[in-house]
């Protein structure tokens, strides 16, 4: 960390009603926008609702054009810095199920996570294909959301990249919901799920989907996590370039230290 880096901070964020729709676009839903079932609001990652056309598809989507805050973007190499205070609760039960932008494990309610000295709860996690956050320009072979939010409807987003590798165990029952083919039964252990080292990169950003609400702090993880070839092949015949392109980092800086 440097005397001139941004220091980055927990947002408060929005009125409950408005958590409800932050919640859903994170989620990647709807596909259409749910407050006038207009079709022209249909959103995708190619064609005419493509992440360029975003902005444009709904006044409810204004800040996916219109943002200066927004996610993902492009990191510095890694530093190894100071680890993350991440304490995983005990593993989460839940749905993962296609939502037809991902596969999305939502988790019941109860489960947990301690960051940065906080228990936040966890809401969902999903995946891209390839990563939306780049390092230097390059991207993964994967990327995971663990989504978390505090008592307020605040989201706190733990990203994970992935690289093609030994088979990973921890994530198999997840994976086992790409190919399910309609909502199965999983457990999410975030504990074993995300690598070893926990030094990070945190800065404030927003959501990678349709509303792209901003007010999200982003922590995304130095070390990345190998899935076997089987693995991944399993989530990209579910869904593939489902991934952002990075966004202009415009006056923020990245952290290597949560604040």
């Amino acid at each position: 960390m440097t005397p001139s880096s941004l220091s980055v901070r927990r947002f408060p964020l929005l009125a409950a009603p408005a958590v409800l729709l932050v919640l859903a676009g994170c989620a990647g839903t709807p596909t259409v926008d749910a407050h006038d079932g207009d079709a022209g609001t249909a959103w995708s990652y190619d064609g005419a609702g493509s992440p360029g056309h975003w902005g444009d598809l709904s006044d409810e989507y204004d800040v996916c054009s219109t943002g200066t805050e927004q996610s993902p973007v492009d990191l510095p190499a890694p530093t190894k810095g100071a680890p993350l205070d991440l304490v995983a609760g005990a593993p989460a039960k839940g749905l993962t199920a296609d939502n037809g932008h991902t596969v999305q494990f939502t988790a019941d309610d109860g489960a947990t996570t301690r960051i940065g000295g906080e228990d936040l709860h966890l809401v969902q996690m999903h995946f891209h294909a390839g990563s939306e956050h780049t390092v230097r320009g390059k991207a993964a072979d994967a990327e995971f959301h663990f989504v978390h939010a505090d008592g307020k409807g605040a989201l706190t987003v733990v990203g994970v990249l992935a690289e093609q590798g030994a088979h990973n165990a921890a994530y198999d029952s997840y994976v086992a919901g790409a190919t399910a083919g309609a909502g199965r039964a999983s457990t999410v252990d975030i504990g074993a799920m995300l690598p070893e080292g926990r030094s990070h990169h945190a800065y404030p950003g927003s959501l990678t989907t349709p509303p792209c609400t901003e007010g999200v702090q982003w922590i995304v993880l130095e070390d990345t996590v190998e899935l076997g070839a089987d693995q991944l092949a399993d989530l990209e015949a579910a869904h593939v370039e489902n991934a952002r392109p990075v966004q202009p980092l415009g006056d923020r800086t990245v952290e290597h230290e949560l604040r």
